[in-house]
């Protein structure tokens, strides 16, 4: 994975003023889209709603932490680079992360729906990832 700063270079990330609002609005929309997502029953068919609802809601966390830090990002993969930056986040959630988003890529662009076990593997992992990103949100940011 390409360091964050690249992103930047690249164009993919660009600066804009810390934007409190736009992260409390994705902060709202994430609760209630993983209320959601959890109370649906995961099967063949919801597999992928599940799934997608989860990864939406993830990564609409990184995109908190960005906005709040000044930065606005048009990539998935850079929003999980920057996790890197913190130490509460491992390596390995941040591989989980990057493996969510190339399920999330294949289901969404490629006709791969997200497979059952995939939806059981983000809805075992989200708890634990969005606590410890709210917490650097709180930490960081007193939101």
């Amino acid at each position: 994975m390409k360091k964050f700063e690249e992103f930047i270079k690249e164009r993919d990330v660009k600066r804009i003023s810390p934007d409190m609002e736009l992260a409390k609005s994705l902060l709202e929309e994430l609760k209630i889209r993983a209320e959601i997502a959890f109370e649906m029953k995961i099967d063949e068919k919801m597999a992928r709603i599940v799934f997608e609802l989860l990864y939406d809601c993830l990564r609409e966390l990184t995109d908190v932490l960005l906005a709040l830090d000044g930065y606005k990002s048009y990539s998935h993969e850079a929003g999980i680079a920057y996790l890197k930056k913190f130490p509460e986040i491992s390596e390995y959630e941040i591989s989980e992360l990057d493996s969510f988003r190339k399920i999330r890529i294949g289901s969404k662009y490629y006709g791969k729906p997200a497979q059952v076990s995939d939806a059981f593997r983000i809805k075992n992992k989200f708890p634990m990832i969005k606590a410890k990103l709210l917490d650097i949100i709180k930490e960081k940011h007193h939101i």
